[in-house]
Order: C-alpha cells, then structure tokens, then sequence
C-alpha cells in the first residue's frame, strides 16, 4: 500500500465547551477504503468539515497529500472529492450543466470522462433534464458524478448510499474499488453495515466524538466477540 494521503491527528473541534471531536487521529493509505462510522452526532460530519475547511479544528491537524488543511485550504480541497450527506444542488440546471459547473471549479475539462460516468450510473439519457425534475436517487448519483470530478486524490463520501437502488450501490463499490486501485484514499461514513463490511479494508467507530474502535472489520469482530453476528451488531456494540 502507498503512503498515506489522509491524515487526521489528535484533532479537536468544540463548540462553546463541547467537543464534537475529541483527540482523534487516523490515518488513511493511498489505495485504501476506509470506514467512518459511528451514530447519529458521534462527529463524522464534524470531521469531514474540518477535513474541508468548512470549519475550523480547536486543535490537532489534518493533511492531505501531506498539506495543512487549516494553511493550505485551497490546495487541500483541490485533491478532495466531496460528497455531503445533505444535498443541495442548483435544481435549475440541468444535471450536464451541474457537471460542467463542477468542472469549472475544479478547472478540469467536462470530458470524455464525465460522459462515461452518466452512462456509468444509468444517467445519460437524462443528462440534459433538470435536476428540479430528477428523483432523490438520481440527485445522488449527480453528487457522486461531481465528487469523482477530476480524479481526486482523497474521495470523502458521506452516506453515499441514501436513495440508490441494489444495482445503484453495486456501481458504486465497483467505481470506489476502482479508484483505490488508481491510488486514491477513499473516506466512506454509511449506516449500511453490509456494504461497509464488504468494501472497507479498515474503520474507525466513533462514539461521542472520540475513537472507540478501530481495526478491519474481521478485527473488530474478534474484538467483540461476534465472529457469526451481522455486522450491524458488531457496529452497536462498540457505538451505542
């Protein structure tokens, strides 16, 4: 495995005298897929804020391809490909005209590439419809699309998986599992503990925003004693 792309240390972020976030550190490898998890407020979407310089960490540090994120944002967030847990996107434009949008910011060209990626994920024949007029699925799929733009080196996904259908979700695995072969690091936080199992060579659990568990899923079942439960009650265990 490559060095690594995605480091997070001992990173504190409260609010008032609250932390969120409460020394935590990891670190992910180029070509690795690795699992955020916790509950609901466990601080996933703190950290990935913190990762985008959405917001601003009390204290520790986070690199990107070996930049500050706090003192370089600029330069960090140009190796991320986002994708919020909220959507929001400009639903008078169409879903090319979104990409082409995204593509600007990036300053990479709207190529042959995205293109491949509408027919990818069964989106091409709608390419030029609004997104006012397309389904919560579809919207997702336009949020992955603009999160792959530009062949980032660190792909932070969260909850990648709301609204898309079995085929949908296949599609996906096989593009992430793709990337990470390409050298990318992929952050993934899911609720869907099947296909974190599946597709995570590593995770971290977070409960009340500090690491309550960390290893492969098959370690973190030994260290529950749950060798034969569905990973959803290895995830409890450790998160509630």
């Amino acid at each position: 495995m490559s060095q690594d792309v995605f480091t997070v240390d001992a990173l504190v972020k409260r609010y008032d005298e609250t932390p969120a976030v409460n020394q935590v550190s990891f670190s992910v490898a180029g070509g690795e897929i690795f699992g955020l998890l916790g509950a609901n407020g466990a601080g996933k979407s703190t950290l990935l804020k913190c990762s985008l310089g959405l917001l601003r960490p009390t204290a520790g540090k986070i690199l990107v391809d070996g930049l500050d994120a706090v003192r370089e944002p600029l330069e960090v967030r140009r190796r991320i490909g986002y994708l919020p847990e909220e959507l929001h996107l400009y639903e008078r434009l169409t879903g090319w005209e979104f990409l082409e949008l995204v593509c600007g910011l990036k300053q990479v060209a709207c190529d042959a590439e995205v293109e491949e990626n509408f027919r990818y994920f069964g989106l091409f024949d709608r390419r030029h419809e609004l997104i006012s007029d397309y389904s919560l699925g579809m919207r997702k799929k336009v949020g992955i699309l603009a999160a792959l733009v530009g062949k980032p080196r660190l792909l932070l996904l969260d909850e990648p998986l709301n609204g898309l259908d079995a085929e949908s979700m296949r599609r996906l695995r096989l593009q992430l599992e793709e990337r990470a072969r390409d050298g990318a690091a992929v952050v993934l936080s899911s609720h869907v503990m099947g296909f974190v199992e599946r597709v995570c060579e590593r995770v971290v659990i977070l409960k009340k925003g500090v690491v309550e568990a960390t290893g492969s899923p098959s370690e973190l079942r030994a260290q529950a004693a749950m060798p034969d439960e569905a990973f959803d009650d290895v995830f409890l265990h450790f998160a509630l």
